[in-house]
């Protein structure tokens, strides 16, 4: 059976913590991978943040006027990324959004996006076409969307498919980016 035939899966909730291991930032260091993008005062669509690996440190780049909108299907998801938030001063900052399994339920953020992350979520999504096409919804004109897909998961050519699809919905390659043990690109409405 090929990848492609795979039936694509949620990452189970309690594997969330292994996410947020501080050891991640070795590879994976929020840092270096978002703040070249991520200004004060900026409203961020995060598309399945998990526990919140990314969503604390964005918050923390978008200050006390900013808002990171965290969008994941699972609601223990959620209830842990608000826990570690409130823990870590900047749950006034985050907005958690639980999606369905065919919306993402962000009607209400349509053209107010500045920056989108899709950290190692799009190959969990069955229908990519629907998901690109609220993101791009959500994002403000000129906006940017940092796509990453884990490359044990994703191959090239899937990642290449991915690409293609939000290409054909309305947002467009800026580049690929280095990020280890990552397939990312940077796209723009």
């Amino acid at each position: 059976m090929t990848q492609d035939a795979v039936k694509p899966h949620v990452c189970p909730w309690w594997l969330g913590y292994f996410l947020i291991s501080p050891v991640r930032r070795l590879f994976n260091d929020p840092s270096r991978i978002l703040r070249p993008f991520v200004r004060e005062n900026m409203t961020v669509l995060e598309i399945g943040p998990g526990m919140g690996y990314f969503s604390l440190p964005l918050a923390q780049y978008v200050g006390g006027q900013g808002r990171v909108v965290c969008v994941d299907i699972q609601e223990k998801m959620l209830k842990r990324l608000r826990a570690r938030a409130r823990k870590a001063g900047v749950l006034e900052r985050i907005i958690t959004v639980c999606a369905t399994g065919d919306s993402l339920c962000i009607g209400a953020y349509e053209g107010k996006a500045d920056f989108a992350l899709a950290f190692a979520v799009v190959h969990e999504v069955p229908d990519q076409e629907a998901l690109f096409r609220q993101i791009h919804s959500a994002l403000k004109t000129g906006a940017l969307l940092l796509v990453a897909e884990p490359q044990g998961h994703v191959t090239p050519e899937q990642f290449q498919k991915t690409l293609d699809i939000a290409q054909h919905t309305g947002l467009s390659v800026e580049r690929r980016l280095d990020i280890s043990k990552n397939l990312s690109a940077l796209l723009k409405k």
